[in-house]
């Protein structure tokens, strides 16, 4: 159970963001493959150049099974706008290999019937599909209650205090998620609030503390 202290600070740090940037609601209209693949392409990669990328797949081949037939050297020349084509070229064809193969067009009524938990191991058992890229696309495309902890989620809960200094990027989905609603609306708009804050404030180096809606009680703030 999460500290009693923490919960007011959770509350507070919620409450002043959805003030300075309005209550986050928007979904993913892409399916879960859509997304799957989106999410593959974007690690290490600006929107624009993720975009660029997925854009030109399917201008090019048509369609996800088009992309499938493809020869990796084909799919890696379309996406040189992101980091690592080499080695995300390889990996989109075996996910769009094996989901088409085995699933069809049943991945999306798959993922949303079954336990949240079960969803996320299949998403898992997919060529290069961690944790993180997993809960992306169940909470972003199909509306599931998970939490996506990516840097700047961790990065400020770690900064403002909701969480401990030390905890891992892996441990923070399962402390966080004490914390808040099993509801995938209240998820998505602390996600998206968090992602917010830390990409345009609470920045990796040189945080904008100065310009910091919530710096009155942050951690962070106090201790520099």
């Amino acid at each position: 159970m999460p500290d009693t202290d923490t919960l007011p600070q959770l509350d507070y740090l919620i409450s002043i963001l959805q003030e300075t940037y309005g209550r986050q609601t928007r979904y993913s209209t892409k399916s879960a493959l859509d997304q799957l693949i989106a999410t593959t392409l974007s690690q290490r990669t600006n929107y624009a150049d993720e975009k660029a990328a997925y854009d030109k797949l399917l201008a090019t081949f048509g369609d996800w099974g088009g992309v499938a037939g493809a020869t990796v050297a084909e799919i890696e020349d379309c996406i040189q706008t992101t980091r690592w084509p080499e080695i995300k070229a390889p990996r989109i064809k075996e996910i769009l290999t094996y989901v088409i193969g085995t699933y069809g067009n049943n991945l999306d009524r798959l993922l949303t019937e079954m336990p949240v938990e079960e969803a996320q191991a299949l998403l898992m058992e997919l060529p290069g599909v961690g944790f993180k890229t997993a809960t992306f696309v169940l909470l972003f495309s199909l509306r599931r209650p998970v939490l996506p902890v990516d840097t700047h989620v961790h990065r400020v809960s770690t900064r403002f205090g909701i969480l401990p200094e030390k905890i891992s990027q892996a441990k923070s989905h399962g402390a966080l998620l004490e914390m808040l609603p099993a509801d995938a609306d209240e998820l998505l708009n602390f996600h998206k609030l968090l992602f917010k804050h830390g990409q345009r404030v609470c920045t990796y180096s040189h945080p904008k503390c100065g310009n910091c809606v919530v710096r009155e009680r942050c951690r962070y703030f106090a201790s520099h």
